[in-house]
């Protein structure tokens, strides 16, 4: 993953570009970590999401609303796969803290997250360049009522 480029317009078309790019990790994500993780029924959405990438079509707002939804049920199962566990060292020889947490995650927990970083990515980048068009057409429209 890359650092999201500044958002200006002088970047649109590289932002939007690189969105390409990032589509086709989300598409391998899906793919290798994403499906197999899901029951049958539940694939059709993520199925949906890689039919629209396949045919280069990030930018339409269903792209968002499927990335949306898969975003919010891929941190749901990352969540329900993490469990948190107290541990204490009673060593009196200890000299760090004797009680803190850690996070364990399953296999499947483990893989949904590698997953959720390229969506997070991706619908970061893709808002970016929506938010500069939505821009680009405001200053439009007040240019031509002036």
């Amino acid at each position: 993953m890359t650092d999201l480029l500044p958002i200006t317009y002088d970047n649109i078309e590289a932002l939007a570009a690189s969105a390409f790019a990032k589509s086709r990790d989300v598409a391998t994500a899906i793919r290798e970590d994403v499906l197999h993780n899901l029951n049958p029924l539940e694939r059709t959405g993520p199925d949906r999401l890689l039919h629209r990438i396949e045919r280069r079509r990030i930018f339409d707002a269903e792209t968002l609303t499927e990335i949306d939804v898969l975003t919010d049920r891929v941190a749901r199962l990352v969540q329900e796969g993490t469990t948190t566990v107290e541990c204490v060292d009673a060593d009196e020889c200890n000299v760090t803290p004797a009680y803190w947490t850690a996070q364990r995650r399953t296999r499947e927990a483990d893989e949904l997250g590698r997953a959720l970083m390229f969506l997070y990515d991706l619908q970061e980048t893709l808002l970016a360049v929506h938010d500069l068009m939505h821009a680009e057409r405001a200053i439009e429209a007040m240019r031509m009522a002036s």
